[in-house]
């Protein structure tokens, strides 16, 4: 294939769909990582005046294209590029980056990804002291790790660092590059072999004979990552863990003016041993708190018999009336998830999202319609609500766009679960069906503005949406749909003009 820079210079389409506008990184020496415009979403709009299309490339979603560089024709990136792919394509989660699609052109594998213009929290080393921030960053990081490591199999992302956490377009902290993540317990040999990864941010027991995947090791990396945001470099060198393990060291203090809860729980992750780190799930904990150790209710003593009688009365009782969580059906999760999901508190809706994920990747379409009405183009007040509370910018009212999301990223993601349930074309769902059919074809067409390259598709969309809506009577939506297919049909005689 011609070299990336050239096509760039020469103006030609990556892949026939991809205009390069300049790179972003060099990944090893692996890959390059380019931001990229996808001209399939740039916004064409019929001119009455002369009759002509005009295309508004400003209109365009602007993406990052991460693009192999082989190292020999014996080389397995194509294979890891496709695992990178698939290892994260069912987790959903707003602290994750989730690759948009994976394809191979001329023998060239490469992945598409959102494009986050903060770039990374490589920028802050040495620069986050203030507490609150500090804390969200833990937030947001331990929650997406916990997301990961509560995932069925549980996913090992391998290198956390800061380079890996980016800073989406609401200023969320989000995770990437899954090239090495596994599955626990999972081990490619040729990855060992080549110390895949960056080696200061890299658990001690990663250089021990008997190493495989555990979330553990992950808990080390974040911390090494906590360590030099703070203090603006890595805790034990470049050699990371290899150099703690071999030498036994104890991490070097922390001299900057953070709280000492933060201290510690560095100094915990970054423990010799994995059994005495803290999980994802109790590093999230905390930092919701803005303490740690978590206290634990247990560790207070219940003086007299009597109340311990009283207690076991109540342990009984809970255990004979009360199935176990794992027992509960899809339903009664669902509707602890809308409980949740529903209410004005933060961590209760990012709780109850989560459970929507779990559900979603088993195919519960509820839970994926329920997902969608939180990201997606609504203006109903139970959505919009979601979104202030997720700090989701929306366009404004009075604009064409009022009420989308103003991150490319979140209408990604929208558009994701939408298609999904457009996949699983479950019969036993005629309204969501009709419904999400019919939100999709929002973005394609909308009464304001229609994207001409998509009108097949958004044609196709409504036609299908109307048969859903016709099986469940739902007049209302029926309109609606008859308004956007004449329309459409209004805008292709316009465009037949031509």
């Amino acid at each position: 294939m011609e070299n990336m820079n050239s096509i760039a210079e020469r103006g030609i389409l990556f892949d026939g769909r991809y205009k390069l506008l300049r790179t972003l990184s060099s990944d090893g020496g692996t890959a390059d990582v380019w931001l990229a415009l996808d001209t399939n979403t740039i916004d064409e709009i019929y001119n009455d005046d002369d009759d002509t299309i005009i295309s508004q490339e400003e209109s365009g979603i602007k993406v990052a294209i991460k693009i192999y560089r082989p190292k020999n024709a014996l080389d397995l990136g194509e294979q890891r590029f496709r695992d990178e792919f698939k290892i994260v394509f069912n987790c959903h989660h707003s602290n994750l980056v989730q690759p948009i699609n994976f394809s191979i052109v001329d023998g060239i594998p490469y992945l598409v990804l959102p494009f986050c213009q903060n770039g990374s929290s490589e920028q802050l080393q040495g620069k986050i002291t203030d507490k609150r921030e500090l804390w969200r960053y833990i937030a947001d990081v331990s929650a997406g790790l916990a997301y990961l490591h509560a995932f069925n199999p549980t996913i090992v992302h391998q290198d956390i660092k800061p380079a890996n956490i980016l800073i989406d377009d609401n200023n969320n902290y989000a995770i990437t590059d899954f090239g090495i993540s596994s599955h626990r317990g999972g081990l490619n040999r040729e990855d060992k072999d080549t110390q895949s990864g960056t080696m200061a941010y890299m658990a001690p027991e990663r250089f021990t004979e008997e190493y495989e995947a555990t979330p553990e090791s992950d808990i080390w990396s974040f911390g090494a990552t906590l360590y030099e945001l703070i203090t603006g470099k890595v805790p034990f060198g470049e050699l990371g863990g290899k150099e703690q393990l071999d030498k036994q060291l104890s991490l070097p203090p922390i001299t900057q003016p953070i709280p000492g809860d933060i201290k510690k729980l560095i100094s915990d992750c970054l423990a010799l041993d994995p059994a005495k780190r803290p999980s994802a799930k109790e590093i999230c904990r905390a930092a919701q708190l803005e303490r740690y150790p978590v206290r634990s209710v247990g560790k207070y003593m219940i003086g007299g018999l009597v109340g311990l009688v009283i207690i076991l009365g109540i342990v009984a009782f809970l255990f004979v009336s009360r199935r176990a969580p794992e027992h509960l059906t899809n339903e009664e999760v669902f509707a602890k998830a809308l409980a949740l999901v529903n209410t004005d508190d933060v961590a209760s809706l990012s709780e109850g999202l989560n459970l929507m994920d779990s559900l979603g990747s088993l195919g519960y379409i509820p839970a994926l319609y329920e997902q969608a009405f939180t990201y997606g183009w609504y203006s109903d007040s139970a959505s919009v609500a979601r979104k202030q509370l997720l700090h989701i910018e929306l366009y404004p009212r009075g604009t064409d766009e009022e009420f989308l999301p103003q991150s490319h990223q979140i209408n990604n993601k929208a558009i994701g679960l939408f298609t999904r349930i457009e996949e699983f074309n479950n019969p036993a769902y005629p309204s969501i069906n009709a419904n999400a059919l019919y939100r999709l074809a929002c973005y394609y067409v909308n009464p304001n503005k229609v994207f001409v390259k998509d009108v097949d598709r958004a044609e196709y969309l409504l036609l299908q949406a109307k048969i859903w809506a016709e099986q469940c009577n739902d007049t209302l939506l029926i309109n609606r749909i008859e308004r956007g297919l004449n329309m459409l049909e209004e805008n292709k005689s316009k465009i037949s003009k031509k």
